[in-house]
């Protein structure tokens, strides 16, 4: 009878394992070929082959003071950006408020709010908007005809589920979809769709534990202006992260974004409790991509910033110099319930 129940486990792991790769798949065949259609590489001439440039500006003060090395490590509702496979760590609820005073006058927001509604999963929504002020429009002659003010908005649902066919007392998977409709305007406007797909795994050994995650983002066609159809900003993310001591966390990522170069991020934390509830978190991190897609210099690959937490509610601030262009602040204001010391996830 036990070697009868441990086949029928292992044959439920793999029929999931054949869902989850089949889904993977159909959208694979659906959605990248046409992207792929358009751009051949992933190198610096692949740069501005893709619409929708915009969704590849995160969210989360605390993932962005990290370097962007968060696919393994996101836990709350800005997984619907990261990794929607991490909406499976909500105990609860969860909630994010940021804003981002951008450069040249352009300024970003955005709010997520993921409810755990089962006892394996986790239902979130979200709002991105950016705009980019008031811009002077004029004939092919230079004539004056007033002004136009560009402005993106995106509006996203997500779903985060545990996994107990695959987990048992060594692992823990889980598995994300999200997707969303996105608005753009320029002089004209248009509508596009797209969603991101991930998995994220938790091992557990000699009385540790270390994430794995991986995330397809941004698979889907990007907006039509006239008669040209764009592509969206595909790219894969695949990360990892461990915590060799109390309150210090370590991540690695690797990000391929098919209109442009493979890049990478490495982000640290470590996390002070002043109080029985409250904390303080220093952060920082390293992305390549701008050093290797730009001519801003060495300095724009740091990143850095601070988090404070009193019970459930955390503020957090993230800095990143961008050179001769100026610096970027991110805020947010997070909320997650219970507290993170009553969660069901280890932290």
């Amino acid at each position: 009878m036990k070697l009868a129940k441990e086949g029928d486990k292992e044959m439920g792991r793999r029929l999931v394992i054949g869902a989850a790769l089949g889904l993977f798949l159909l959208n694979s065949l659906i959605f990248i070929p046409e992207a792929f259609a358009v751009v051949s590489d992933f190198t610096a001439n692949a740069i501005g082959t893709a619409g929708d440039q915009f969704l590849l500006e995160p969210i989360g003060a605390r993932g962005i003071a990290m370097g962007g090395a968060y696919t393994a490590v996101t836990d709350d509702a800005t997984s619907l950006y990261w990794n929607p496979a991490g909406l499976s760590r909500v105990s609860d609820m969860s909630g994010s408020l940021m804003y981002t005073p951008y450069l040249a006058g352009i300024n970003y927001q955005a709010a997520e709010v993921a409810k755990r509604v089962s006892d394996t999963g986790v239902l979130a929504v979200g709002f991105r908007s950016q705009s980019y002020g008031s811009i002077a429009q004029t004939d092919i002659n230079g004539n004056s005809l007033g002004s136009f003010s560009p402005h993106d908005y995106v509006a996203e649902v997500g779903w985060g589920e545990s996994i107990p066919d695959l987990s048992d007392n060594d692992i823990a998977t889980s598995m994300g979809v999200s997707g969303r409709w996105i608005h753009s305007t320029i002089v004209q406007s248009a509508d596009s769709y797209g969603g991101d797909f991930g998995v994220q795994t938790r091992i557990y050994h000699g009385g540790s534990y270390y994430d794995m995650g991986i995330t397809a983002q941004n698979i889907g066609q990007g907006p039509k202006f006239d008669a040209v159809q764009t592509v969206q900003p595909f790219q894969l993310r695949v990360g990892g992260a461990m915590y060799p001591w109390k309150g210090v966390t370590l991540s690695m990522d690797m990000i391929a974004p098919e209109q442009n170069i493979v890049y990478g991020a490495l982000g640290a934390e470590y996390a002070i409790s002043i109080d029985k509830d409250i904390k303080i978190a220093l952060r920082g991190g390293i992305n390549t991509m701008n050093i290797e897609s730009s001519d801003l210099g060495p300095v724009s690959m740091f990143s850095g910033g601070i988090g404070f937490s009193a019970g459930d509610v955390s503020f957090d601030y993230a800095f990143v110099p961008m050179a001769f262009l100026g610096n970027v602040s991110y805020l947010s204001l997070n909320f997650n319930l219970p507290s993170k010391s009553k969660n069901q996830v280890p932290q």
